[in-house]
């Protein structure tokens, strides 16, 4: 049997990965068709698509309980149906805001039929990015549990005014009889009302023996009440009568519930086996009834079956964890590839690296090649990000590894060497938009003189505080961008100065957004880098990974970021 997951991820996903709009557009429905679709999906389920605020998905049963057709709902943003129906928002609100990956809540919904009291999970649904710009919320109505809360204080006020009314009558047994006779008749139709309710509920007297129990509970226990009623909790086999905390909780004085009589009212979650062994994730309340005097007489409590949202739970974290770990493990094997400063130390008087990836991977990549007479420096700058920029990255860096190898330091032959075999993959009738900027920086240290070739990238020259810009050509390398340029960019020859400082960077420092959806911007980094030009090239960098998360201040990561400092 599919698992809840993978039945919910079925029917809000069309083959191309897209969310379907299946709930939506066809409502509003015949009620009996409604009714019908219901039964096949009653759960309350919503998918939100937080890019474009909008419900992107109900279930039946979600627009049934709300009383809404998908016009409506099509018609709703997702912030706003959260703000509108669910009492307090707020914790829904917040994992919105924050695209949380998953989560549980307890709210009030508002529903044709007044306030609902419910209990829900919230799941990321990521794409094949790994993104999470949808979300599901499922939930399920509670009300009963508060409910029986409810009558249980009602019956315990009513026994307690039938007990004054009996002391201020003594001489009066008939009267008193008579009363009883009715307090019984109301006991009787409780009773009759509990015995069909969703839920299991039974009652116990002060020493633990079973005074009545529910046909719920009957079905789901696998006893019947005849066999239940008169015994003392201790007597039945199973876990019903205890409160395991887990599966491989051993039954004991301890865990009986007789034993946790002292701490009621209250509610949590147990474990517990029916007759033939089978174990649920349970969530039970218990609470006393008293009588005139303030004595217990007896504790009637309810068990609602939880083990399926357990169990989806449980699942998300392994998948979760399983993607994390595969994650730090690509990462690993990225960062093989990456070139470190210590090679460039042999070459530059100084050098600091700003490497952020955006996830455990990214798409940004240098590399430093030792070369007859100097040394060839390759930052890059791949599309997208994450595991697909990285499987991107991976091949640019293999690519350019063989192509310093077989060209050596004629840049205008690398380059085309790179376009030649990119064309060659990515190429053909339904070729692909992916490619990456690049720009390349031969330097010889015993001549000062360098020679630069950039595609997308620029490089900028520090030199008495002053930044001098050298831009490359537009574009990127790809097979849309040899579509349109012309010409191969021209390699630019330069010569440098001792103290001159080169910055090679991505566009992910410049494009993070602050609060306010504010670019960081090439004029503040260029303002950052001449205030700053008077520290050591490592503390400079260090600082503005600083000024760049101050900068944020919270907001996500916008992408890959890379920034190469060198002073000659």
């Amino acid at each position: 049997m599919a698992s809840m997951m993978e039945l919910l991820a079925k029917l809000v996903q069309k083959p191309d990965g897209k969310a379907s709009t299946l709930g939506l557009a066809e409502m509003p429905l015949d009620p009996r068709l409604a009714d019908l679709m219901a039964k096949f999906f009653p759960m309350p389920v919503f998918v939100l698509n937080k890019q474009k605020d909008r419900i992107e998905w109900a279930s039946p049963g979600g627009m049934l309980f709300l009383g809404m057709d998908g016009q409506r709902l099509q018609k709703t943003g997702a912030q706003a149906f959260l703000e509108g129906y669910f009492w307090p928002a707020e914790a829904l609100t917040r994992l919105y805001t924050q695209g949380a990956r998953e989560g549980m809540f307890e709210s009030r919904v508002r529903t044709p039929q007044g306030e609902r009291l419910v209990q829900g999970f919230w799941m990321g649904l990521p794409n094949e990015k790994g993104e999470c710009c949808r979300f599901l919320v499922g939930f399920q109505d509670v009300t009963e549990i508060q409910a029986m809360k409810q009558e249980l204080l009602q019956y315990s006020e009513e026994l307690q005014q039938q007990v004054d009314q009996v002391e201020q009558a003594l001489a009066e047994k008939q009267k008193l009889v008579e009363e009883l006779r009715e307090k019984s008749e109301q006991l009787r139709l409780l009773a009759a009302a509990s015995a069909y309710s969703a839920n299991m509920k039974f009652i116990l007297d002060r020493e633990g023996r079973v005074v009545w129990v529910n046909r719920t509970f009957e079905r789901a226990s696998g006893w019947e009440a005849k066999e239940l009623v008169g015994k003392h909790v201790s007597e039945i086999g199973g876990s019903f009568a205890h409160l395991l905390r887990g599966p491989d909780d051993t039954p004991g004085p301890d865990t009986l519930i007789t034993a946790h009589f002292v701490r009621a009212p209250f509610t949590e979650e147990i474990y517990a086996r029916d007759r033939e062994g089978r174990g649920f994730w349970m969530l039970l309340t218990l609470a006393p009834i008293h009588d005139a005097a303030g004595e217990v007489t007896h504790y009637v409590g309810a068990l609602l079956n939880v083990h399926k949202q357990r169990e989806q739970k449980r699942l998300l974290e392994e998948k979760q964890a399983e993607l994390e770990a595969s994650l730090r493990y690509a990462r690993r094997i990225q960062e093989k590839f990456l070139s470190g400063a210590e090679k460039l130390k042999e070459y530059f008087s100084e050098v600091g690296v700003l490497y952020l990836p955006q996830g455990q991977v990214g798409g940004d990549f240098y590399q430093a090649f030792p070369v007859e007479g100097g040394v060839l420096v390759g930052v890059g700058d791949g599309t997208g990000h994450g595991v697909p920029a990285a499987l991107l990255t991976i091949y640019a860096m293999t690519l350019l590894r063989r192509g310093v190898r077989e060209q050596g330091v004629n840049l205008e032959a690398l380059y085309r060497f790179l376009m030649d075999d990119l064309t060659e993959v990515f190429g053909g009738p339904e070729g692909l938009s992916e490619g990456f900027e690049l720009a390349l920086l031969y330097y010889e240290p015993t001549t000062r003189r360098a020679t630069y070739l950039g595609v997308g990238r620029p490089l900028w020259v520090l030199r008495s505080g002053e930044i001098y810009p050298v831009s490359g050509s537009r574009g990127d390398l790809s097979v849309t961008g040899a579509d349109w340029r012309e010409e191969s960019p021209t390699p630019q020859s330069l010569t440098l100065l001792p103290g001159d400082r080169l910055y090679l960077f991505s566009d992910g420092v410049t494009d993070q957004l602050n609060p306010e959806g504010k670019r960081f911007s090439s004029s503040r980094l260029k303002s950052f880098l001449q205030t700053n030009s008077y520290l050591p090239v490592e503390e400079q960098v260090s600082l503005l990974r600083q000024a760049l998360a101050h900068w944020a201040m919270g907001t996500p990561q916008t992408d890959d970021m890379l920034l190469l400092a060198m002073q000659v």
